[in-house]
């Protein structure tokens, strides 16, 4: 395909503002002039590298499109209300595996989640015995409400805008960290993402601000790195 087999990359136009997984990609622009431009500089990319599109399947010009089970609009990113409608109403698992099932597919929402990694750490702990009869689940039955309330009130992440400051929150406890990335819109403060994660065994017992120094890394980690 190429010369060496790779595209030589001094030459790529750079393509910001937009969303890719795997194949599909998702782009807007504050003005239809701005959409055009990112058009024409992704087109302009797909000629470099020879990748062709089915124009059939594109969608161009539209207030808001559903992307990756996410319906994307200019207020912002916000998740599938009928998914979420789902997971609200699951009743309590009966076991184990039926937890971590919970836990797989809120976990792909955990974006939309602040704290959700701090409400969801008693959940990820449960083992096959605290289901057996004389368990204690209270610790867990009353994250998991609290999850499932988070759920319902997710708010709408705002798009990152590069030209505006970055605020970011941060939280610790022993069990687990969660970091807030914020951007002000309007003289008021809106969440851009929620990310978090549980903590190690060693970790539990490091210092609240050598927690909180954790909690930025994973900030780092999970919006410096995409």
């Amino acid at each position: 395909m190429f010369t060496n087999g790779e595209a030589d990359a001094s030459t790529l136009t750079p393509v910001f503002e937009r969303r890719s997984f795997v194949d599909d990609i998702c782009f807007g622009g504050e003005s239809f002039e701005d959409c055009l431009g990112t058009l024409d500089r992704l087109l302009a990319r797909f000629e470099e590298c020879r990748i062709s599109i089915s124009f059939t399947k594109s969608i161009f010009v539209q207030s808001k499109v559903d992307f990756l089970s996410h319906e994307v609009s200019r207020a912002g990113i916000r998740t599938d209300p009928k998914k979420l409608k789902a997971i609200t109403e699951l009743s309590f698992p009966r076991s184990k595996k039926g937890m971590q099932s919970f836990l797989g597919a809120l976990n792909y929402y955990s974006r939309f989640i602040q704290g959700f990694a701090v409400y969801g750490a008693a959940l990820y702990q449960v083992k096959d015995e605290d289901f057996a009869p004389g368990g204690d689940l209270s610790a867990a039955r009353r994250s998991f409400s609290t999850l499932q309330q988070k759920v319902a009130e997710a708010p709408t992440p705002r798009h990152f805008s590069r030209d505006l400051p970055v605020h970011a929150t941060l939280f610790a406890n022993k069990w687990a960290v969660s970091t807030t990335l914020m951007q002000e819109h309007d003289g008021l403060m809106h969440p851009v993402r929620f990310c978090g994660r549980v903590l190690k065994d060693a970790e539990m017992n490091y210092h609240p601000a050598e927690k909180e120094v954790l909690a930025l890394l994973q900030l780092l980690k999970v919006c410096y790195t995409q």
